[in-house]
């Protein structure tokens, strides 16, 4: 008889990228729906095994609110049951467990996701969960169906067909699905919270990723992101995998995050014909003196200016990311960051918030750290502006950037309305508190 594993992502109303920031999750303000790939690769790890088999429900691509996938567990036969958490909602993930423990005591419930680790402690002494997982899920599967450690090269090409993965889209309605060449990074930035999670850097074979990369292409995908922090961290290996890609003709188009010093004309080059169209990148701050401090160095003004030219005269899209708010910010430090962006001019630009998550403390946490449906924590940081000036400052600049690069109604649209919109879902379901039926009919009655 085989074991059955019930592996399990809600969905609240709130967009997560949930394996996103070393598996703490982000909240995004879109409607991209992104897969969770070390969830993914649990589900494929258990389906091919002989002696596990795997139900796998993943809220977000059919938009199944907390009462309707309670029912849902509820119906289910199962023998374990593995619930992927995010900073941003664990309260609300715990409160599911908690109501998914009173429907039937008897069941064994786990916990992934770096909040879970984070909260370990806490869970234990407060909880009757039976196990939180602390480490990514995929590792954790693996051991547990062969017994022995592995490797992200001994990770199976996931297996897209065990969720209604064309639910998968970005924020243009296109099919994007995910792949990883490796994972983690050895850049060990000191704000940089994929490091805590991922503690060393491993690279994927380029057969493997050959597999993975035929496989969503035969799907229909229409976007493929790789998943990797520093994807060309190993030049080699890229001119390899996309010579192959382009020998093979395979006709997908893909997404990179890169740092932007590691690239040249003959990289990109290829890379472009291989079916590269956008390229991502942090650049954080425009002080590099603080960004030495947190062992950051993203290379100088000239040549990431050099690089996004270079890069957009090949018709390649350019995203950069920037943090508002580290300690050290000051007004004059967060306008000089946004005066680095204009230099910088990448067509597109995500201004976000400065995160201490509660790595660095010795007390215990509880759920209280992270605040709900946001990317912050609740960890007092000796900072020279307040979070809610650091917001407005994110809002600001968000807006300025839109109008100055694009128009100031696509800056309306896109930095206003679906901000104001984010927001309100946010307060609603604040007001909802723990009550998760309260919750799936206040999205409900928003959505009609």
């Amino acid at each position: 008889m085989k074991e059955v594993f019930l592996l399990v992502r809600p969905w609240y109303g709130v967009n997560i990228h949930t394996d996103a920031q070393g598996e703490y999750g982000t909240v995004l303000h879109s409607n991209d729906v992104f897969p969770d790939l070390p969830l993914l690769y649990a589900a494929t790890m258990l389906d091919q095994s002989d002696d596990y088999d795997v139900l796998y429900i993943d809220a977000y691509t059919n938009r199944i609110l907390p009462d309707e996938l309670l029912r849902r567990i509820k119906e289910a036969s199962f023998d374990k049951i593995i619930v992927k958490t995010t900073a941003a909602s664990i309260k609300s993930d715990i409160e599911l467990i908690r109501q998914i423990k009173a429907n039937d005591p008897d069941s064994y419930v786990m916990t992934a996701g770096h909040a879970a680790k984070d909260l370990k402690s806490w869970i234990d002494a407060n909880t009757d969960i039976d196990e939180v997982i602390e480490e990514p899920l995929d590792k954790f599967i693996y051991r547990y169906v062969h017994g022995e450690d592995g490797t992200v090269n001994d990770l199976p090409t996931p297996d897209y067909s065990l969720v209604d993965y064309k639910r998968y889209t970005d924020d243009l309605g296109r099919v994007r699905l995910t792949v990883q060449a490796s994972r983690g990074c050895p850049m060990n930035c000191a704000y940089c919270p994929y490091i805590r999670f991922y503690d060393k850097y491993e690279p994927r074979d380029v057969d493997h990723i050959m597999e993975d990369v035929r496989s969503l292409a035969s799907l229909g995908a229409e976007v493929i992101q790789f998943r990797d922090q520093f994807f060309t961290c190993d030049r080699k290996k890229v001119r390899e995998l996309c010579s192959r890609m382009i020998e093979e003709n395979i006709k997908v188009s893909w997404i990179c995050e890169t740092k932007l010093d590691s690239l040249d004309e003959e990289l990109i080059d290829i890379m472009k014909q291989a079916g590269l169209f956008m390229v991502c990148f942090g650049i954080e701050s425009g002080d590099q003196t603080m960004m030495d401090s947190y062992n950051s160095n993203k290379g100088s003004l000239a040549k990431q200016q050099a690089t996004v030219a270079l890069l957009r005269s090949k018709g390649i899209l350019t995203m950069a990311f920037y943090i508002i708010g580290f300690p050290e910010d000051t007004w004059d430090s967060v306008r000089d960051t946004y005066d680095y962006a204009n230099k910088i001019a990448s067509d597109i630009v995500a201004f976000n918030e400065y995160t201490l998550f509660p790595f660095e403390r010795d007390e215990e946490f509880t759920p209280d750290v992270f605040f709900p449906f946001a990317n912050a924590t609740n960890v007092p940081v000796e900072s020279n502006l307040t979070r809610e000036e650091i917001r407005y400052v994110i809002d600001l600049f968000s807006a300025m950037y839109t109008a100055d690069h694009d128009c100031l109604e696509k800056a309306y649209t896109f930095n206003h309305l679906i901000s104001a919109q984010y927001k309100k879902t946010v307060a609603l379901l604040a007001g909802c508190g723990n009550d998760l039926q309260k919750m799936s009919d206040a999205i409900r009655q928003m959505q009609r």
